[in-house]
């Protein structure tokens, strides 16, 4: 990673995204005024039909990596797989046999015996038998997956932004997969600020920038530089830079991202 001493960066008061102009012409960078925001956002479904069963958490609360955040009803989900891992084992001793009664034709049909028909006959049994069983034991991995995602876990320590579900409600993404639940992560927020051209100058992805709210200072590293740019208005940049969350930091929370000198 690469590192800007923040010592470079000089606090001047002029507007947000102005430059200021020293003696002999040279230009500095001047920090820019900007908000936190919300990281890693993410807005959570099931990939799976089912009625929600269990919703252990409510909007504003913090919840660590893996803990469990909705459940639909497994009851479906557990029978259809039980269903198709019952007939594993008798489809797997009938494509044993068709495979042995395969090789007994065979061995008839070598010593001239057996006829072409039933040779082929013997290994059309034999395909159609195992076919049959892996058929079921790819439907058996298949309920095994749905019964795996009809439960949303968080990904990552995170803060629970809204829950767009209730117990009871049933939940159908066919078509457009519904809101669940939204998280964001707990331990880190995004410092975020409209910059220039000139003002973006060398920096990069990775880049060390000091972010200050109030009284205190916090190293963050650039996450994203994403052009914005207003129909025919000057090309402009969104500078975010992810930053550890500090007690009393908040998303909507005003701050000031120190750029450096040119």
């Amino acid at each position: 990673m690469k590192h800007i001493d923040s010592g470079w960066a000089r606090r001047l008061t002029v507007p947000v995204a102005l430059l200021a102009i020293g003696l002999g012409g040279t230009v500095w960078a001047a920090d820019v005024e900007g908000q936190l925001n919300f990281a890693d956002r993410l807005a959570l479904s099931t990939p799976v039909a089912g009625v929600v069963k269990s919703l252990p958490v409510r909007a504003g609360e913090r919840v660590e990596a893996g803990m469990l955040l909705l459940a639909l009803d497994a009851t479906p989900f557990d029978q259809r797989h039980r269903m198709a891992a019952a007939q594993i084992k008798g489809l797997s001793l009938a494509a044993d046999e068709a495979a042995l009664d395969a090789e007994r034709v065979q061995a008839l049909y070598d010593r001239t015996v057996g006829s072409d028909s039933e040779r082929a006959l013997a290994v059309i049994a034999r395909e159609q038998a195992q076919g049959e069983r892996d058929r079921v034991r790819a439907q058996a991995a298949l309920r095994a997956w749905e019964r795996d995602r009809a439960r949303l876990e968080a990904p990552f320590d995170a803060q629970i932004l809204s829950v767009d579900s209730a117990v009871g409600e049933v939940v159908s993404p066919q078509l457009t997969p519904p809101t669940l639940i939204e998280i964001a992560r707990a331990d880190q927020l995004l410092a975020t600020a409209r910059v220039s051209a000139d003002q973006l100058d060398s920096l990069e992805l990775g880049h060390e920038l000091t972010v200050v709210r109030g009284d205190e200072r916090r190293t963050g590293s650039v996450d994203a530089i994403r052009v914005r740019s207003d129909g025919d208005g000057p090309v402009q940049y969104e500078l975010a830079v992810r930053v550890d969350r500090g007690e009393g930091w908040r998303a909507g929370q005003s701050v000031t991202l120190e750029l450096p000198d040119k």
